[in-house]
């Protein structure tokens, strides 16, 4: 296994499409408040947290009921690092959820680990996966790529770069997906 492809941390970032989040939103019949995990170009909801504003230090429920929303309304979106941050990340999404709110999270599908069969497992209300592999990051991020002739810029490497001019070619993920409800009913 290529464990600097699979568990790299040189891009952190990889923002959720607004097509996988709507598909998600669709599916599930929610009205997503909050992303708690995202960077502020990346927000796909209202109400968001950036690494700068620590999820961990937050009461999400209580802080959107203290802005005006109903606890009906405290419905959670996350797409976490990827990163050996994850499962402090899922748990504090299930934390959340537990005092009120419900919500999904997008993260690889690795059935195999202790994250999946340990935190996962005995809180989910739902596990859906996702047929093929995803495709992250915005238009920007995309547009940059295709102009980018090496790796230089991306990785580190000065490898030449195979999507350099191919304008409209985005490359899926390496691994495949799952996201994963937790609610309180």
């Amino acid at each position: 296994m290529n464990n600097d492809l699979m568990f790299s941390s040189k891009n952190q970032a990889w923002a959720t499409r607004f097509e996988t989040f709507n598909a998600i939103q669709e599916k599930l019949g929610r009205d997503y408040l909050l992303d708690p995990c995202c960077h502020k170009e990346t927000a796909k909801c209202l109400e968001y947290y950036t690494e700068e504003d620590d999820m961990f230090k937050h009461n999400w429920t209580q802080e959107l009921i203290q802005k005006g929303y109903d606890q009906g309304e405290a419905q959670f979106f996350c797409n976490p690092e990827y990163g050996s941050q994850q499962s402090k990340m899922v748990s504090k999404f299930i934390q959340e959820c537990e005092k009120g709110g419900c919500g999904d999270v997008l993260i690889p599908s690795r059935t195999d680990t202790k994250l999946f069969h340990e935190i996962i497992l005995p809180k989910a209300k739902a596990i859906y996966f996702v047929k093929g592999r995803i495709t992250f990051g915005s238009d920007e991020y995309w547009e940059w790529i295709w102009s980018q002739p090496t790796m230089e810029h991306i990785n580190g490497k000065m490898t030449k770069n195979s999507l350099y001019q191919k304008y409209g070619r985005a490359t899926a993920a390496p691994f495949p997906s799952m996201f994963v409800s937790f609610d309180t009913e």
